[in-house]
């Protein structure tokens, strides 16, 4: 059947149809056109008394959006199309000092225009403006053309966007010609299709190049900055609607498949400045979405009278209810119905109703306050000046969010450098991807004491805070969109946390980390591109935590002595780099198998869980974490919209509001009873936190403090140099957990 042709009803009457011929005489087919030309004519003219009407209130909406972060940067990326030319990381955060955009129309035709892109001052290029040209080139007979009352000629209506438009390029003066976005991520076209492109590259090609093959211009002009608004907030129409797709297809039926042509390579659209975790966040979402606090062991303390700074605990309401999978209703038969009651909640919560997965971008707010480059943080005595972002290069790091190489100079020297340590680095061979279904033998294999099959610990890790109610508050996968709102409440509430940050989102949000590293959180390693560290090699492991700590080190000066494996997916073999790197692995509190202290808030963005089923894991930790006699830590997260909204609505306000007994709700270095600077290689002075004698390669005694009774205790352990940043102040519980000295040789646990 050819394109075009209307398929019939099965059974229809094959007989012919009345209205098959229709003759029109010339005079009619006349009298159409005329008529057709006169309706072009007035709606030319209304789309020019319209543009001049709308003209005072997008000078109106600029004011506003000029005040409002990251406005066009979220309302451009929520447009498939720039999103599809947008996918690299780099040219996000390039796109994130964009301030605003306009659209000034050509005087003489509307339809002609020039896109302004205006940018603060940037690490990439000098240009505070970005202009891309579609100029108009009348036709001959525009000269002679007379216009009508309202000045409209024949031109107009003829105009032809193919014929009478030219697109311009606009060279970028780039800061660094070798790290131009452009040339690292140039547009390939397609062989197959001169006018059409494989893959867009930069989005920064846009400006370049003169062509613009998926009219990407006319999008931008024509549909996001009208409804930039709508665009902003989630709420405009996708370009391409079921209806799209459905034509597309059965006109493909009509098409011959050619076997010898390479399909093009299709480009997947990622969400506004979010970045998946890839094939490991589907692992991360089947290994943990079941039950995992053990249930109350006490009922929740009544509610006592406020503190000052705290949320005031609600008076009697009926409790937070929904269902353990799905979306909010009424619960079905098969699905049990979750009922929980909060000592209080944040005024300003988001409600419950709109915390789910398909919860569209929300404003999120400007840091309270920004650290200065060159300023020294007064909460870290002894910390260096900051470093200027603004001179970060991030072509000069791995590809973020991408798992990066090991033949570079710098990974090269990093496992030369854990190879100078003399810790000795158990033979265990590399997990496979999926988790302990994917891996029987080694999930029964109790030797390679594998956290993520079983909750094999060793003394080296961190799990718990030694006092009791004290609550070691950490968040992963940061900095990102929604960071500065959890800062803001943290802020609001005098809270200090522990961030554990992936090395490709420091690179794209440094002065968010600076902000968080000089207001008094402690800032920690969660690796570069956030994998399974279990399922790597001992070369891809040092890459991943090396890149890290070298970008936290860039951004802040100092450089962290704390980390935590992505999925809290480690091993002895995990253990001993991490150590050999002066990392201590940090997980969070487990009481049983299939019992820790994780609200699982990460899985609501992916829609394998609920906020109710959130709330419910926090009140069974509550339950739990009263009944201890040491404290606790427990997971969350920064890096999604609705993980940073159920911690300030709901969790940290019923912490708060929790006075009988009372949290002490601190980072973890605090929590340990040692100070804030010894967090950091360069500020610890090794009076609550001392490293091992800086031997290379030998076995050696540490004494070390006891962090509750102040005496000090004989630990034996292996020597971790400090070439290249690499050891330094690597705790004595960090060296005890690594070897034991038994005969003089090292024994690996």
């Amino acid at each position: 059947m050819s394109s075009g042709t209307k398929r019939a009803s099965p059974g229809a009457d094959e007989g012919k149809s009345p209205i098959d011929n229709v003759e029109l005489s010339d005079e009619n087919a006349k009298k159409l056109q005329d008529i057709q030309r006169d309706l072009a004519r007035v709606e030319l003219v209304l789309e020019r008394q319209a543009q001049a009407a709308l003209r005072p209130v997008y000078e109106k909406r600029r004011a506003l959006a000029l005040t409002i972060p990251n406005f066009w940067p979220v309302a451009l990326m929520n447009n498939s199309i720039v999103a599809l030319h947008c996918q690299h990381n780099a040219d996000q955060t390039a796109l994130s000092y964009l301030e605003d955009v306009w659209v000034e129309k050509d005087p003489k035709e509307h339809r002609c225009f020039t896109l302004e892109f205006h940018f603060k001052e940037n690490q990439f290029f000098s240009d505070r403006v970005l202009k891309k040209e579609y100029k108009y080139i009348p036709p001959p007979a525009a000269d002679s053309d007379t216009p009508d009352e309202n000045g409209i000629t024949q031109s107009m209506l003829d105009f032809s966007w193919e014929r009478d438009v030219e697109a311009s390029g606009t060279p970028i003066n780039w800061k660094d010609a070798d790290k131009a976005l452009t040339k690292l991520y140039p547009r390939e076209v397609d062989e197959y299709d001169e006018d059409g492109i494989s893959d867009p590259g930069s989005f920064f090609n846009f400006f370049e190049s003169k062509n613009d093959p998926d009219d990407m211009g006319l999008i931008i002009a024509n549909e996001v900055f009208p409804e930039a608004i709508e665009w902003f907030l989630g709420n405009a129409e996708g370009i391409d609607d079921d209806s799209d797709i459905d034509s597309e297809d059965e006109d493909s039926e009509a098409e011959e498949i050619d076997l010898e042509k390479p399909r093009t390579k299709k480009l997947s659209i990622l969400p506004v400045f979010v970045v998946a975790h890839g094939a490991d966040t589907l692992n991360h979402a089947r290994r943990h979405h079941e039950p995992r606090q053990a249930p109350p062991l006490t009922p929740s303390a009544p509610a006592q009278p406020s503190q000052p700074g705290v949320p005031a605990p609600l008076p009697p309401s009926p409790p937070v209810s929904g269902t353990a999978t799905g979306t909010l209703g009424a619960p079905t038969p098969s699905t049990p119905t979750i009922s929980v009651s909060l000592l209080a909640t944040n005024p300003t919560a988001i409600p419950l109703a709109s915390i789910v997965s398909t919860e569209p971008s929300s404003v999120t707010k400007p840091l309270d306050s920004t650290a200065v480059p060159g300023s020294t943080p007064t909460l870290i005595p002894g910390a260096p000046p900051l470093p200027n972002p603004a001179l970060l290069a991030p072509a000069a790091y791995p590809s973020l969010d991408r798992q990066p190489p090991i033949d570079s100079p710098e990974v090269q020297q990093w496992i030369q450098d854990v190879a100078n340590t003399g810790v000795v680095i158990p033979d265990i061979p590399p997990t496979n991807p999926g988790g302990c279904p994917n891996n029987t033998d080694a999930a029964a294999d109790s030797s390679r004491c594998w956290w993520t099959c079983g909750g094999c610990t060793r003394t080296s890790d961190i799990t718990e805070c030694p006092t009791a109610l004290d609550w070691g508050l950490t968040y992963d996968d940061g900095p990102a969109f929604y960071t500065s709102n959890l800062l803001s409440y943290l802020d609001q509430v005098n809270l200090k946390s522990t961030f554990f940050v992936v090395g490709s989102r420091v690179i794209s949000y440094p002065a968010t980390l600076q902000t968080q590293y000089a207001s008094g959180h402690q800032i920690a390693v969660h690796t570069w591109s956030h994998p399974a560290l279990t399922t790597l090699t001992n070369e891809q492991i040092i890459a991943e935590l090396g890149w890290s700590k070298k970008a936290i080190k860039d951004v802040l000066g100092v450089t962290p002595n704390m980390m935590r494996p992505p999925f809290g997916d480690i091993d002895d073999r995990v253990r001993a780099i991490s150590i050999a790197m002066g990392l201590q692995p940090v997980m969070w509190t487990r009481i049983s198998p299939l019992a820790t202290f994780d609200t699982d808030d990460f899985n609501i963005k992916g829609g394998t869980t609920t906020v109710q089923q959130v709330l419910q894991n926090w009140q069974n930790i509550l339950g739990n974490a009263t009944t201890r006699d040491t404290g606790f830590i427990v997971l969350e997260h920064d890096l999604w919209e609705q993980t940073v909204e159920v911690a300030t609505g709901y969790i940290l306000p019923d912490a708060l509001a929790h006075t009988n007994p009372k949290f002490n709700i601190r980072p973890v270095v605090t929590c340990l009873n040692r100070d804030l600077k010894d967090a950091y290689i360069e500020t610890n002075d090794n009076s609550t936190n001392p490293p091992p004698i800086q031997i290379p390669g030998a076995v050696t005694t540490t004494a070390v403090r006891s962090s509750q009774t102040g005496g000090s205790t004989g630990h034996t352990g292996a020597a971790v140099s400090a070439h290249s940043g690499m050891g330094g102040a690597v705790g004595s519980a960090m060296v005890a957990g690594l070897a034991l000295l038994t005969g003089g040789r090292l024994i690996q646990w």
